[in-house]
């Protein structure tokens, strides 16, 4: 029997509340199809453990880490490594599904990827799905190819994605670089199928992960617009741009200009290799 080749993986610290949210979300999601779950849990609390036994039906391993004595950007960027590589790499899925504990996902979030990964999948420019969206289109069905990096709390990516990563470059600053800021000038030389409707909603305001500048809106923005797709029957699942209001740099993707896409993926890296770099020398002083 050949392996599935979606796998999810969920990372959670600590919130049981929200964990019993995600997981009872993603039951009703597997109603139609079953996938393999896989829980990177850091410090688990008695409470964490109540919950996971809860879904134990529907959960295929259970990893647990501690802080180990690294500072909170380090645990972020091994945690999210681990999520990704247990699934893709230890297990050969060829697709993983991560989401943080905090979100509660769309009874459709499946079906969804599965036709985006069906008419996408195909492309060398295709890096992975990300499923959070301000937006409120008249066709919930559809989603946009952006230039953009992952969304931390929900996105998809590929094995082959996650082998030009250069992840064991990234272990080697110990989360001085966060995950997501190494990720994504790898992935604007490409595109991000992004939901045009938000495809979870975000249960974590307030937390460890969100700015008080920023927290309000986001929170606000994403919900609403989940809340408008639950509300909608789904057309169908196709690939319709518009443009997205979830940052200034969302930017539709066009064929043209790998070049200078190449270029700006070079300098970003040598500025944020430089930082380091003179941060280390200063503090070596």
């Amino acid at each position: 029997m050949s392996r599935p080749s979606l796998a999810v993986s969920i990372i959670t610290y600590r919130r049981s509340q929200l964990l019993d949210l995600c997981l009872g979300s993603l039951e009703n999601a597997m109603v139609k199809q079953t996938h393999p779950l896989y829980i990177i849990i850091q410090d688990a609390s008695k409470e964490d453990m109540d919950v996971l036994r809860k879904y134990e039906h529907l959960i295929s391993e259970i990893v647990h880490t501690g802080s180990d004595g690294l500072h909170v950007e380090e645990l972020i960027n091994r945690n999210r490594i681990l999520a990704w590589e247990l699934p893709l790499i230890q297990k050969g899925y060829q697709h993983v599904l991560c989401l943080e504990d905090d979100v509660e996902v769309s009874a459709d979030i499946f079906e969804f990827t599965g036709k985006v990964l069906e008419q996408n999948s195909g492309s060398k420019d295709f890096w992975g799905i990300n499923y959070g969206s301000f937006e409120k289109p008249e066709d919930s069905g559809s989603y946009s190819k952006l230039r953009f990096g992952l969304h931390g709390p929900a996105s998809l990516i590929s094995q082959t994605s996650l082998k030009k990563f250069q992840i064991k470059t990234l272990k080697r600053f110990a989360g001085s670089i966060p995950w997501d800021g190494w990720i994504e000038p790898i992935v604007k030389k490409g595109f991000v199928v992004t939901s045009n409707v938000a495809r979870y909603k975000d249960n974590g305001e307030g937390g460890t992960h969100t700015s008080a500048a920023n927290n309000s809106e986001y929170f606000t923005k994403l919900n609403q617009s989940f809340d408008y797709g639950q509300k909608r029957s789904n057309a169908e699942y196709r690939n319709i741009d518009i443009e997205h209001s979830w940052r200034k740099d969302s930017i539709v993707y066009k064929g043209s200009g790998k070049t200078n896409w190449y270029l700006k993926y070079l300098a970003v890296r040598l500025y944020q290799i430089a930082r380091i770099v003179k941060r280390n020398l200063m503090g070596s002083l």
